[in-house]
């Protein structure tokens, strides 16, 4: 992505326009704005929950990051909706991990233990600073790209009249820069949820509860037509224009890794006391349960 928009501010200006767009890329890789966690998360109505409140969950997390080599346990809240849903936000100095009601009736606890090593493994690879350079690169490309079709339209009465030439490489290169960039993007993304996928069997030492978990999250709650209706939806969309790889390709790739002697030990997240603390009531505080549903 780098080298396309450097190659595009170069055939349109030199080092006029290289330079600064060399200096803007490098800026925006090594600046990467620092937004505290709990804003993001209280915009989608988030709640914190103490280690008081659910401490085998909070072990869990502790347990994943000191494996992750993480300085800082991310905090956990609570997201109150009945979709799986599950996601980071913050950097290797601070972040948050955020766990719907849904994904936590949904899973058991070795496939929640594979939810949330996902999740970590986004953090430990400083997965937001990645996505924020490409976003600003893609940003950047964008705004080269409307300078030179401005630069193009300025000159056109020259072009015609024959005063002027215009190269086929500028026109091309203008034309398609941008969605060059936007599916470097787009496989950047795919690329970076793969590699945690791995950082999860990684750090569990079996790719197994992720894989549950993937099958689990993929049939979803719905009806069995919105669940038809989805998977045709999946099948007609090109692999190119997906943020996500498809849960199968991902399934597949975990099982070549399950393959491997090295990935035999199953991690359990909580003790039977600690499943029992998670259902007791906690003196009057708000106690969020992870139900366990074993088959």
């Amino acid at each position: 992505m780098a080298s396309l928009l450097l190659f595009l501010a170069h055939i349109l200006g030199g080092p006029l326009f290289s330079i600064p767009a060399a200096v803007g890329g490098l800026l925006a890789y090594h600046l990467t704005p620092r937004i505290s966690p709990a804003v993001v998360l209280r915009f989608y109505r988030g709640v914190p929950v103490t280690e008081f409140q659910m401490p085998g969950l909070h072990r869990l997390v502790k347990d994943l990051a000191t494996d992750a080599r993480l300085t800082n346990a991310p905090e956990i809240w609570i997201l109150p909706s009945a979709r799986s849903i599950a996601f980071v936000t913050g950097d290797r100095q601070s972040s948050a991990i955020a766990l719907s009601r849904g994904i936590l009736d949904a899973l058991t606890r070795d496939e929640l233990a594979g939810v949330v090593a996902h999740e970590l493994s986004h953090v430990a690879h400083n997965d937001s600073r990645i996505m924020w350079f490409s976003e600003i690169t893609v940003k950047m490309v964008n705004v080269l790209s409307i300078i030179g079709q401005l630069m193009v339209l300025i000159n056109l009465p020259a072009i015609f009249a024959g005063e002027r030439e215009v190269s086929l490489l500028l026109l091309a290169v203008v034309v398609t820069a941008p969605v060059a960039a936007l599916l470097l993007q787009l496989h950047l993304l795919r690329t970076r949820e793969f590699a945690a996928d791995t950082g999860s069997a990684k750090l569990l030492g079996s790719p197994r509860p992720l894989i549950q978990a993937l099958r689990k999250l993929e049939g979803g709650r719905s009806p069995l037509l919105m669940r038809w209706v989805a998977g045709r939806r999946e099948q007609r969309g090109h692999t190119l224009l997906r943020t996500h790889p498809p849960v199968r390709e991902r399934i597949c790739r975990l099982k070549r890794l399950e393959s491997d002697p090295r990935w035999q030990r199953t991690y359990t997240p909580v003790t039977e006391q600690e499943l029992v603390e998670m259902l007791l009531p906690g003196h009057g505080a708000k106690v969020v349960v992870l139900r366990d549903r074993e088959p």
